[in-house]
């Protein structure tokens, strides 16, 4: 019998964020995540340590049992179910138009 693969569940999140120039380097912040700050030598520094930021924020959050602050800042977007596919195969997809709704079984 062949294995199976399931890809193991994860979410997406779209978050909110604010970096600013502070004396020379830059300051970044979360609004939805409260208390996490962070500064780096460039903007692009300062993003990767929000991100780590925020993995561990999140991470702290799950392991105390605590909701996560979803809301306007912080967004969780649905990634589609990735069906079990047996070891060794191919997964795809395709796009098809068809002609006409009347053919096609759907009033």
């Amino acid at each position: 019998m062949l294995g199976l693969f399931r890809k193991p569940p994860s979410l997406t999140f779209k978050l909110a964020y604010v970096v600013e120039e502070d004396e020379g380097t830059f300051h970044a912040f979360a609004p939805a995540l409260k208390g996490l700050h962070v500064d780096g030598n460039t903007k692009e520094e300062a993003e990767r340590n929000l991100i780590a930021g925020m993995k561990v924020y999140i991470e702290s959050l799950i392991n105390h049992g605590d909701p996560l602050p979803i809301g306007p800042d912080l967004q969780v977007l649905r990634e589609p179910e990735t069906p079990e596919i047996p070891v060794g195969a191919f997964l795809g997809s395709l796009t098809v138009q068809w002609p006409s709704l009347h053919t096609s079984g759907i009033s």
